[in-house]
This record gives structure tokens, sequence and C-alpha cells, in this order.
């Protein structure tokens, strides 16, 4: 498994994706997102993307834990009062694989490649687990962060 950081092009995160999430509560939103499964006919999240989110005003303080949206890509979907736009742009994207406790470790290396790369961090990190449905060893598990940066 590449665990290179890498920078993505632009163009990379379509603006007809929105990306829900509210500030209510871990387990509100819990209840909020499987709702919104059975309202867009999504199955049980196969056919969408999903995960969580931290500000980078977080991550640049060290609270690595400091998880404050889930989110959920429903494509298709016209904008709604609400919504969280996952914005269009460049972004940088790593990969953890393994236990959950090994992503703080992660995010210090990507501010770390940032800082280096001089790339402005903004907005929230998005977290999404790859591969859940198909491993049986947290060992395997493998999870996608997407940060936007300038440029």
């Amino acid at each position: 498994m590449d665990t290179k950081i890498s920078k993505l092009g632009s163009g990379d995160k379509p603006t007809d994706c929105p990306v829900w999430g509210t500030d209510t509560t871990f387990d509100q939103e819990v209840e909020l997102i499987t709702a919104e499964t059975e309202k867009y006919q999504l199955g049980r999240l196969h056919k969408a993307s999903y995960g969580s989110m931290i500000s980078v005003n977080s991550l640049l303080n060290g609270s690595f834990n400091n998880y404050s949206k889930l989110f959920i890509e429903i494509p298709f979907l016209p904008y709604q009062t609400g919504l969280h736009i996952m914005p269009n742009g460049k972004y940088l994207r790593a990969f953890h694989k393994g236990k959950w406790d090994g992503i703080p470790k992660r995010y210090q290396e990507i501010l770390d490649y940032a800082k280096k790369h001089k790339l402005n961090l903004h907005g929230f990190s998005y977290e999404m687990g790859i591969n859940e449905n198909v491993i049986d060893r947290i060992e395997d598990y493998i999870v996608q962060i997407e940060i936007p940066i300038d440029g």
C-alpha cells in the first residue's frame, strides 16, 4: 500500500455532489444520515460515500480527534439551505492503513508536508473509510483523508 501524500488536480470534487453535515450532536447526526439514506433510497450506504470531518483550525491546534461533523455525499441533490458543499478545487490527499489510533500521527505528517511545501490548508478535513465492507481485521482498514488547499 502506497501511503505517500500527494496533491490532487482541480476538478476532483464536482459541485453537484453536496456533502451533508450539521451542527448537531454525534448521535443526532447518525440518525439524520440514516434518514437521508432512506429518503434518497441509497440502501445501506453502499451507494453513498460518507465519513467524518475535522476543521483545519482544529488540526492546526493539534486537535486531531476533534470530529465536528459527519457527512454523506448525495449525488445529484439540488442545493438546499443547510447543506455543506465540499469545495471544488485542489486537495491534499493521504491514506492511513491500520487502527484508528494511528490517524493523529498521519495528520501530523500531513501538516508537516503542507508546511514544507508551503501549502495553505483550509476548511475541513474529510475522512472516508474506503474498504470497510471488505476487511476482516482493523489492521487492514484504509482511511482516505482529503483537505482543500489553495491554488
